[in-house]
């Protein structure tokens, strides 16, 4: 479950990023922004890997071993695999194959497309009825797409 939640921390630190990156796409090479999605997502790996190991030696008074440890460092790497998209989109533009711009808003879709495949995940295994089940996949693809139009404007006002 914590690999799963990382990675749903991971989804929307990542669509941040790349929608901060959107409103300074013109100021910005592609090389910045690999840098700068990169370097996102690394910290919240480290981030959450320092949290993991903390909790771990607060709640059983020892560094993580054997088991724990793996599962750590798994839910630790599902952080680095949900930036692969985007990083390889905008490392596209890097290379000059794409516009940035462009580049971008496919990582922003590759980012939007991870939480609807997790959300359809976590809805398909939820003990409810269909009619529920779809319900509760299109509020959390809305709730997703929320953060996306209150976001843009907000780093609209900040450009």
């Amino acid at each position: 479950m914590s690999a799963l939640r990382e990675r749903v921390y991971a989804t929307l630190v990542g669509l941040s990023t790349v929608l901060l990156l959107l409103n300074y796409a013109a100021g910005t090479s592609a090389g910045e922004a690999v840098a700068d999605i990169g370097a996102a997502m690394g910290a919240l790996c480290l981030a959450g890997g320092f949290a993991d190991v903390s909790a771990h030696r607060i709640a059983h008074g020892r560094f993580p071993r054997g088991h724990d440890l793996r599962h750590i460092v798994k839910a630790a790497s599902h952080v680095l695999e949900t930036a692969l998209l985007p990083l390889l989109s905008v490392g596209a533009a890097a290379l000059g194959w794409l516009p940035l711009s462009t580049a971008l808003w496919l990582a922003a879709l590759s980012l939007v497309l991870t939480i609807a495949v997790l959300a359809l995940l976590a809805t398909r295994r939820t003990a409810v009825r269909w009619p529920v089940k779809l319900l509760l996949f299109v509020v959390e693809v809305a709730i997703v797409l929320l953060v996306v139009a209150v976001k843009l404007p907000v780093f609209a006002l900040c450009g």
